[in-house]
């Protein structure tokens, strides 16, 4: 029993810190449950104790260390991700991320590394690494295990800890091996189409189906830097000259399901949803896809994406797209795709890329076409030609220093993503069409006064936060060519009303309104009328 202590000490202690350490640093630094934390560090030394007592007992020497070895590096890159997520999330290393992760290449890594992770938490970590490092190296010069008399005080305390654990059990559920349990949801589907549920659509009476349904995803876009929903700097021009024209439309009070690109797709794409009662352990991928729906519905699926495609077994975004009948990655020179694909980089090519197919739609036939905008991801300055440099830091006066230069490249951002989204209007607005702009998710934007130098997603650990709810707040714009408001005058109507008597919308319900937009009354015999938004 006094092993882990007398010949084990320095595992224990580098596995307490990088393995387990960081869930109580979640309760201490994000959710400030001080208390908490104290009981989640009594169960990760228990827990520590019993992992190096097991690692322990393995014989001989060589594969012991060679064990410590390797769950040692494990946990140190663990910690690292944990650090980030505590500190800039508010959240625990999780499957999301770890998806996030798996989907993001080699350039949106080191936009990453450079933009978002913060030079005080490069140099903790790094300094922690090394301070373990150094008492390693030192581990075989000079015993740095306990003493007898002190392993025997060591091992009482551990056995107080023991007993304390046993009187707040809950606490074992915020602690390490939950999160271990938790680690492997990222899974996703290599073939959607194998796990298509064949729903049965009821249409409406004398129901006309509207030949061309365009959804563009945008990506981080935040409502309140849009100017077509009064925000001082005109982000939006193009798009005004439409709404001007009533031939666009704006919906407020609509939120999105997460505050991060992979859990809002799987919602927004499916009718898998937050409120899903009863059905908690299916996965998103057994829920109906969008993508099935308007196949059945006699549509003709595409999809076009600027971000990076992803593995077949982490990425919803590419399940999706695969079910799709033709889709495109435009990111990924030489990816699986039924079209050639490109390397340019700017979401103009989401324009060029589609204009042929565009140009062909005969009238008669009905298109389902998705956009996967780059939008405002990562490094805003990345994300815009330099033609599109409106904004500099002088704009924002009232806004801190280190402030305004971030402020001036997203604010730019958004203009050119307002230009993109108009000449993809541009490709439809001669034929009948509906095109239905909405981001994954929005940003932060310094607006979280307990975060103050905190712009990006928002906090998804606590959903009552005001760091998730500014994260999630974003814009939803509807354009209907002139051809479409002839044709459908009932659906116009319902669109002006939401746009002038806003109500809470939740973009997990997209599937419905597009259901609602086609004519589609009941989905299996329930009516879904009310989970459209112009309903």
């Amino acid at each position: 029993m006094l092993k882990p202590f007398r010949e084990h000490f320095l595992f224990l202690i580098s596995f307490f810190v990088l393995a387990t350490s960081s869930c109580a640093l979640l309760q201490f630094f994000s959710l400030r449950r001080y208390f908490n934390a104290i009981l989640v560090l009594n169960h990760c030394f228990v827990l520590s104790y019993l992992v190096a007592l097991i690692i322990g007992l393995i014989q001989p020497k060589l594969i012991r260390k060679i064990v410590q070895i390797v769950i040692l590096v494990i946990s140190a890159l663990d910690f690292a991700c944990n650090i980030y997520c505590i500190f800039e999330l508010g959240y625990l290393f999780d499957s999301d991320f770890a998806m996030l992760i798996l989907n993001t290449d080699l350039h949106e890594s080191k936009e990453f590394a450079t933009t978002l992770i913060p030079n005080w938490m490069i140099f903790t970590v790094l300094s922690i690494y090394l301070i373990f490092l150094i008492l390693w190296v030192l581990s075989h010069r000079h015993n740095l295990n306990l003493g007898k008399h002190l392993s025997k005080v060591a091992l009482c305390i551990m056995c107080l800890c023991v007993i304390e654990n046993v009187y707040s059990w809950p606490v074992w559920q915020e602690g390490p091996i939950k999160r271990i349990s938790e680690l492997p949801e990222y899974e996703a589907p290599r073939d959607l189409e194998s796990y298509y549920t064949h729903p049965r659509l009821t249409f409406k009476e004398h129901n006309i189906i509207p030949n061309n349904i365009i959804l563009i995803i945008g990506e981080s876009f935040t409502r309140c830097h849009s100017s077509l929903y009064g925000y001082e700097k005109e982000t939006n021009p193009q798009l005004k000259e439409y709404k001007n024209r009533f031939l666009l439309f704006t919906f407020d009070s609509v939120n999105s399901p997460a505050s991060m690109t992979t859990p809002s797709i799987k919602f927004m794409m499916s009718t898998y949803a937050k409120h899903n009662e009863g059905e908690k352990d299916k996965k998103w991928y057994e829920f109906t896809s969008i993508i099935e729906l308007m196949q059945i519905s006699g549509y003709n699926c595409c999809w076009y994406s600027n971000q990076g495609r992803g593995s077949k077994s982490n990425s919803p975004s590419r399940a999706f797209a695969e079910s799709c009948d033709m889709y495109s990655f435009l990111q990924n020179e030489g990816a699986e795709s039924s079209v050639i694909v490109t390397d340019k980089k700017f979401d103009m090519v989401l324009v060029d890329s589609s204009y042929v197919y565009a140009s062909h739609i005969i009238p008669e036939q009905h298109h389902f076409i998705i956009y996967h905008m780059m939008g405002s991801h990562f490094d805003y300055r990345k994300r815009y030609p330099k033609e599109f440099s409106k904004f500099t830091e002088n704009d924002y006066p009232d806004h801190p220093q280190h402030h305004r230069n971030t402020l001036a490249a997203y604010d730019n951002s958004i203009l050119y993503n307002d230009y993109v989204v108009s000449q993809i209007i541009n490709l439809y607005k001669d034929k009948e069409a509906v095109i239905i702009y909405l981001p994954d998710h929005g940003q932060v934007m310094y607006r979280d006064p307990n975060m103050p130098d905190h712009y990006v997603h928002g906090k998804t650990e606590d959903k009552d936060s005001e760091s998730f709810a500014l994260g999630v707040e974003i814009p939803m714009i509807v354009f209907t060519s002139s051809l479409f408001q002839e044709r459908h005058p009932d659906t116009m109507e319902r669109i002006k009303y939401r746009q002038d008597n806003p109500k809470s919308w939740n973009s997990d319900d997209l599937p419905y309104f597009i259901m609602d937009l086609i004519g589609v009354k009941e989905i299996n015999g329930e009516n879904i009328q009310s989970k459209s938004i112009i309903n």
